[in-house]
């Protein structure tokens, strides 16, 4: 049994990354559902289908929500659920967050959210700054 995560994100944006990371990482340690949220659709009908992602992907060790923008409606959506279910929510969704996830799929829930906010935040790099300490050569 394992953490399930669910992304929770505006149009596309949690499907692409899914698809980025499966052909980085192939065959994924944990199950993943995505919920893209679109503007032209009743949120009220999002929350009753986040439920239902929560549900199936909750097998007992909780549910690590993914959102893509702290305050807007896929985080509202996801924090819907905090009093439902054993869920943790992370906002700020992107692809260093979920391959460090990917890399513990025995840990628990709050381990989970906790890597996911140190690999979102380890992604973040001034890279003009690691380039220049690392190396003082022309390409």
């Amino acid at each position: 049994m394992s953490v399930g995560i669910l992304l929770i994100t505006h149009d596309d944006i949690g499907s692409s990354l899914l698809v980025s990371l499966q052909k980085m990482l192939g065959a994924l340690p944990l199950p993943v559902r995505v919920l893209p949220i679109r503007h032209e659709d009743e949120p009220l009908a999002f929350c009753y289908h986040a439920e239902s992602l929560c549900q199936t992907l909750n097998e007992g060790h909780g549910v690590l929500v993914l959102t893509d923008l702290f305050g807007a409606t896929p985080c509202n959506i996801a924090c819907s659920l905090i009093h439902h279910h054993r869920v943790r929510v992370v906002a700020g969704i992107n692809l260093p967050m979920l391959i460090k996830i990917m890399n513990y799929p025995l840990a628990d829930l709050d381990t989970l959210a906790s890597k996911a906010l140190s690999g979102s935040c380890q992604g973040v790099l001034d890279v003009n700054s690691v380039f220049s300490e690392q190396c003082n050569c022309e390409l």
